[in-house]
């Protein structure tokens, strides 16, 4: 079984084992592979989101025509290069965690996607951040979309 099948909605593995080789990996894109892969590695690996969220979340982004977000909780960038993934190539996400290592993990693979450049990361717990961005005149209505993906038990 999976590091992550026991956050999924389905009860019956089998059936989500195959929904994800059927449906959810033969259209991942090459570096969400990656990168999903080598935070598996990792000992917090169960903090990942899911493969089919992350391809949701893609989706949702793309529907939007999201082009400015938010993403509190970066972990190793899975959903982050999600979303960099579906923005448009002036898109920009501020991107809040408290822990910059984990980031270091996926940081060289959303390089190499190509993504970095629109990738604000700030190391810092959420809430001052989002203080001063509401308190920016500048940041009325500015953001799109907002991953809250943090601090579950607050």
């Amino acid at each position: 079984m999976a590091s992550t099948d026991c956050k999924s909605l389905l009860k019956s593995h089998s059936l989500y084992k195959y929904i994800l080789d059927t449906t959810v990996y033969p259209r991942e894109n090459p570096y969400m592979r990656e990168l999903r892969l080598a935070t598996h590695q990792h000992p917090l690996t169960l903090m990942i989101s899911l493969p089919d969220e992350a391809q949701f979340l893609n989706l949702l982004l793309k529907i939007l025509n999201a082009k400015n977000t938010l993403e509190i909780g970066v972990f190793t960038g899975y959903s982050l290069l999600a979303t960099a993934l579906a923005l448009p190539d002036d898109g920009k996400i501020i991107a809040i965690d408290v822990n910059r290592e984990f980031y270091e993990v996926g940081r060289p693979i959303i390089e190499k996607a190509g993504m970095a450049g629109k990738i604000d990361f700030r190391e810092s717990p959420a809430l001052p951040i989002l203080d001063q961005l509401v308190s920016e005149e500048k940041n009325i209505g500015k953001f799109d979309f907002a991953f809250i993906d943090a601090d579950k038990a607050n």
